[in-house]
C-alpha cells in the first residue's frame, strides 16, 4: 500500500520510490515465469513512461501484445463524460518475471550505461525538457534529467555541462535549444509517422463506427496508442497536433483534403509549430525568449496565431496575441481582421475549455461534501 503523506506537495520522485518500493514486493512473491496486471488509469503519458521505467529496473519484461485490454465500468463518472483528457476505461498492462537465464528489458536510463549510450540517452532528455522549458536555468535542467534516471550513484561521474552545451546554448544565464534543434530525426520521423498512420487508420474506423461524432476524443487516442512498442520519444499530445486536426468539441479529426494535410506536413518538416511553443512558453514563464524563437514581423506573428487555432493550442494562441510583443497596425484590414478572429476563437475555446474543467471538479467536491 503507497500512502501519500499530504502535508506537502507529492513529486515524481515521491510517487516513483513509493511504487518501486511496492512493486519490488510484487517481483519478490512472484514465480519465475508469472505475470502481474496493472490497472493504470491516467491520461499523463510521463507517468506511463515511469511506470515502464520502474517496471524495467525492478526486472519485468513488458507484454509485447499489440491490443489494449481494458476493464469497461457501464457508469462512467462526471469527469469521465464531460472532461476533454481523461480516461474512460481502467487500462490493463500486464509484466512477466523473467523466467531462469531469461534477460530483463533494459531501463532508459540507468546511470549504468557506457559513456556513449549515456551521453545519447541524456541529450534526448534535455533536448525534451528545452521544448518544454525554455530559458531554464542549469540546475532546474539537472533535475529534469535526475528525474528521468534510477539513482544509483553513478551521475556524478558524467560531465552536466559537456552533456548540456551539446544540445543548448547559455545566454545571460538561461540555457536555449541549440539552433539545429528544429531539425527533424529521421528515425524518430519514422517513429511518429508509423504511430500516426495507426491513429489514422483507428480514426477513420471510428468515424465510421459513429457518423454522428465529427472527431474522435484523446482518451480513445490514448488507448489506441498505449501499445504502440518503438514508442516516439516526444510524449502523443506534442506531435498529434502535427497530424490532425482539433474540433470544436475537443476531439480530433483527420484532414479534410490534401491541403490540410500538406499544411500538416509542413509544420512537421520545419519544425514550425514546435519553435511556436518554445516562443509561447517562454513568454508564459516571463522569460525572455531566445531571439531565434521570436517571430521576424507581425505578419509571421499572425500566421502563429491563426496555426494555434487551427491546431487546437488555443491557449498558446491567446498568449501569443496578448504578449507577442508586435502590433498588427502594419498588416491590411483583412489580415487584421483575421487575426482578431483567431485570437477571439482561441479566447472563446479555450476559456470554454476552462470553465468546463472547474465546473466538473465544482460538482465532484459538491457530492464529495
Amino acid at each position: 500500500e503507497i500512502i501519500v503523506n499530504k502535508v506537502r506537495e507529492r513529486t515524481d520522485a515521491d510517487w516513483a520510490v513509493m511504487m518501486s518500493e511496492a512493486l519490488q514486493e510484487c517481483f519478490r512473491v512472484l514465480k519465475p515465469g508469472r505475470w502481474i496486471s496493472v490497472c493504470y488509469h491516467d491520461t499523463s503519458e510521463g507517468t506511463w513512461q515511469l511506470l515502464q521505467d520502474i517496471m524495467a529496473e525492478i526486472g519485468f519484461v513488458f507484454d509485447k501484445s499489440d491490443i489494449t485490454l481494458f476493464i469497461d465500468a457501464s457508469q462512467k463518472t462526471l469527469n469521465q463524460l464531460s472532461a476533454e483528457k481523461v480516461t474512460k476505461r481502467d487500462l490493463v498492462i500486464s509484466f512477466r518475471k523473467p523466467r531462469e537465464g531469461e534477460l530483463a528489458a533494459k531501463l532508459l536510463l540507468s546511470g549504468d550505461e557506457d559513456l556513449a549510450s549515456f551521453s545519447e540517452k541524456a541529450q534526448l532528455i534535455l533536448r525534451d525538457a528545452l521544448e518544454r522549458l525554455p530559458g531554464a536555468p542549469a540546475d532546474r535542467l539537472y533535475d529534469e534529467l535526475v528525474s528521468r534516471m534510477v539513482r544509483k550513484g553513478e551521475f556524478q561521474r558524467h560531465n552536466f555541462e559537456a552533456l548540456l552545451r551539446s544540445v543548448a546554448e547559455e545566454t545571460g544565464g538561461r540555457w536555449y535549444l541549440l539552433e539545429t534543434a528544429d531539425q527533424l530525426d529521421e528515425t524518430e520521423g519514422q517513429k511518429e509517422n508509423a504511430a500516426a498512420a495507426r491513429l489514422e487508420a483507428f480514426m477513420g474506423k471510428y468515424i465510421q463506427a459513429h457518423p454522428g461524432e465529427g472527431g474522435v476524443h484523446y482518451s480513445n487516442l490514448f488507448e489506441e496508442y498505449l501499445p504502440v512498442s518503438d514508442k516516439p520519444r516526444r510524449l502523443l499530445q506534442d506531435w498529434l497536433p502535427e497530424y490532425f486536426y482539433k474540433t470544436t468539441e475537443g476531439t480530433w479529426r483527420l484532414p479534410i483534403n490534401d491541403d490540410e494535410r500538406q499544411i500538416k506536413t509542413s509544420l512537421r518538416l520545419s519544425g514550425e509549430l514546435r519553435h511556436i511553443k518554445r516562443f509561447a512558453n517562454a513568454l508564459s514563464a516571463g522569460v525572455p525568449p531566445a531571439e531565434r524563437d521570436r517571430p521576424s514581423n507581425a505578419a509571421t506573428l499572425a500566421e502563429w496565431i491563426y496555426q494555434c487555432r487551427r491546431s487546437g493550442l488555443y491557449d498558446l494562441g491567446r498568449t501569443l496575441y496578448e504578449r507577442g510583443g508586435l502590433r498588427f497596425d502594419s498588416l491590411g484590414d483583412d489580415s487584421q481582421m483575421q487575426v482578431e478572429e483567431d485570437y477571439q476563437i482561441c479566447v472563446k475555446r479555450g476559456s470554454v475549455a476552462e470553465a468546463k474543467t472547474k465546473k466538473t471538479k465544482k460538482k465532484q467536491m459538491d457530492l464529495f461534501e
